[in-house]
């Protein structure tokens, strides 16, 4: 597809030609787990409960030994000993338990080719997550890594394109098209092995009867509402599902001084629009995103170049010794 069949135009000028009812109305109402969230340190949880019980035990044993013997130094050494190392180890534990959820929406506007008397158009819609988690601890660690120090960013960015006619006569609009977007309906929400080729065309029609656009995995693909009725272990592991609407608020335009301050060339986005609706039979045109595994290639050559293609990563402690290793090399290939 050539670039030039697609020209973006400025936000405002198109506010001021439409308004901002269509922008709104056409934003994706996305569904969202609330059970999407960072790995948590069980551990420290664990050990809080463990401290805090031996705190109470020894408490008790100090209470019904006092006639025999107390030594009030001590007692106070222990206890504030103690609470420090509970207060740590929860504050540890709530610092990882981060649930995962949209914040905004972006919103980037091309215009097409123009047929009779209405023009194609194509919403990019940017829904913004607070960030990912990927299912394996120790990639989990090193992906943070890369957002820091190459990135520069923890939010995750997804993209749903939506086409439609609009007539520029009466500014409206004359005919919705469809949703192009990755696909990702019958994967485990924790399955490493995401699929990021799987972009799918639907008519507009797919979206009526409150179908959502529904959170399909860890990474932030989308599949159909609908299609968790028949994925009855992610419908009820992942529950309760919650709706995401967007509002003039928190639909904002993505201006190319903002992708700068966001390394977008550095993501796995490519901001042109993927379909020519104008030359019909949407639904077998085929996109390939030669962006699509730039960031799981880096991180894997990170692994291989600083620990070892060998070793099979599973769990924190199997990188902990290599992780200002791994930091260094992501900054130096940043630099």
């Amino acid at each position: 597809m050539s670039d030039s069949d697609w020209s973006k135009i400025d936000f405002q000028q198109f506010i001021n030609e439409y308004g901002n009812e269509i922008l709104v109305y056409k934003a994706p109402i996305i569904l969202y787990p609330k059970k999407d969230k960072e790995h948590e340190a069980y551990n420290s949880l664990i050990a809080f409960f463990f401290i805090a019980g031996g705190a109470l035990i020894y408490i008790a044993v100090s209470y019904f030994l006092a006639p025999i013997y107390f030594n009030l130094l001590f007692f106070i050494i222990i206890i504030v000993i103690a609470t420090i190392i509970d207060v740590l180890l929860i504050i540890n534990y709530l610092k990882t338990n981060v649930y995962i959820k949209p914040l905004e929406c972006w919103l980037e506007i091309y215009r097409g080719k123009s047929e009779n008397n209405y023009v194609f158009y194509c919403f990019t819609y940017y829904p913004i997550f607070s960030g990912k988690c990927h299912p394996n601890a120790a990639k989990n660690v090193i992906y943070k890594l890369y957002q820091e120090q190459v990135l520069k960013s923890k939010i995750d960015i997804s993209q749903i394109e939506v086409y439609m006619k609009l007539n520029p006569q009466i500014k409206k609009i004359q005919e919705d098209v469809g949703f192009f977007f990755q696909y990702g309906e019958g994967n485990s929400f924790k399955d490493e092995n995401i699929d990021r080729a799987s972009w799918k065309f639907f008519p507009f029609q797919k979206s009526e009867n409150d179908n959502f656009f529904a959170v399909a995995n860890w990474e932030h693909q989308f599949e159909w509402r609908d299609d968790l009725e028949y994925d009855f272990d992610k419908l009820h592991e992942y529950a309760p599902w919650i709706i995401q609407r967007w509002n003039k608020f928190n639909l904002k335009p993505l201006t190319d001084d903002f992708k700068n301050n966001l390394s977008w060339d550095l993501r796995n986005i490519v901001s042109i629009p993927k379909l020519k609706p104008w030359d019909g039979d949407l639904e077998h045109q085929t996109y390939q995103n030669p962006k699509a595994y730039r960031e799981e290639s880096l991180i894997n050559e990170a692994i291989g170049n600083v620990i070892g293609h060998e070793n099979d990563l599973k769990r924190i402690k199997d990188i902990k010794d290599k992780l200002l290793s791994i930091k260094s090399y992501f900054r130096d290939l940043s630099s």
